[in-house]
């Protein structure tokens, strides 16, 4: 199912470390290595979890709390992730800063997943996701949820509509405010509101499953879920592998949402992206 190892990663971090200090500022028994933390992609395989950069080493977490951890240990020096999430992550943690410069603006686009032969099921998405495009839906639940979003936000109503079919889908929480489950499991945020406008739209209930980043594949292979909120491919004039996040025998709708790869780190520790 799982394409070879792609070289999103090395691409990825040469575009970021391109700013790190140089060897001229830093003799090389001085210099830091930089850790990078990042949700792990579908096409990575786990061997190559860990990758050494110029010095800086990227590691890949399976989901987002242990990523976090990981940063709150000092295991790693940054996490890299999308700006809506690095907005939530410094709102709930004052020690975090931001850096949004990099010598390259990596753009990523948010799209649904279904397996390739579910194409009357993609159909509907994408008629769906364009139909919301079109009357500025998409646009007032970005600003709801994403540009505007409450710290604290109560799950999404999900419709229920009697005798309809039932469509599982895949959430993760590991990216909120995008991907977000409440403290007792409950799916909120973005992608929330996202699916429910979309339940409406299709006349077909959801049900929501619960899976870590790295099970997206598998979860979809394996029939346990319909649908996978979200997938990422990257912007159309980006030099990146268009399917680092997308396995074979899957298909993707067309984006509903696009975000920039930004840096999170403690605000202790000084790293010159």
């Amino acid at each position: 199912m799982r394409k070879k190892f792609l070289v999103f990663a090395m691409i990825l971090m040469a575009a970021i470390l391109s700013g790190c200090g140089s060897s001229d500022e830093k003799s090389s028994g001085d210099k830091q290595q930089i850790k990078v933390g990042a949700i792990t992609q579908l096409n990575t395989k786990p061997e190559n979890a860990r990758t050494l950069i110029n010095g800086a080493e990227m590691n890949f977490f399976d989901n987002f709390n242990s990523m976090q951890m990981a940063l709150s240990s000092g295991n790693i020096n940054a996490i890299q992730t999308y700006g809506s999430v690095a907005k939530y992550m410094a709102a709930q943690n004052p020690d975090l800063k931001i850096t949004e410069s990099q010598t390259v603006s990596l753009v990523d686009n948010f799209c649904c997943a279904m397996r390739k032969d579910n194409v009357a099921l993609k159909n509907l998405f994408d008629s769906a996701i364009t139909a919301m495009k079109s009357d500025g839906t998409l646009d007032a639940l970005v600003d709801k949820y994403v540009t505007n979003f409450d710290e604290n936000p109560i799950p999404v109503d999900i419709p229920k509509i009697d005798g309809a079919e039932t469509i599982k889908v895949g959430v993760t929480g590991d990216l909120p405010m995008l991907d977000y489950v409440t403290a007792d499991g409950k799916p909120a945020g973005f992608n929330t509101a996202v699916l429910s406008e979309i339940s409406k739209r299709i006349s077909k209930n959801i049900e929501f499953v619960h899976i870590e980043s790295a099970a997206r594949a598998a979860a979809l292979e394996s029939g346990q879920v319909d649908v996978v909120f979200w997938v990422i491919v990257p912007n159309e004039d980006s030099d990146r592998p268009k399917d680092f996040d997308v396995p074979e025998g899957v298909a993707v709708t067309d984006p509903y949402y696009q975000d920039v790869v930004v840096n999170v780190n403690l605000s202790s520790f000084d790293i010159d992206f």
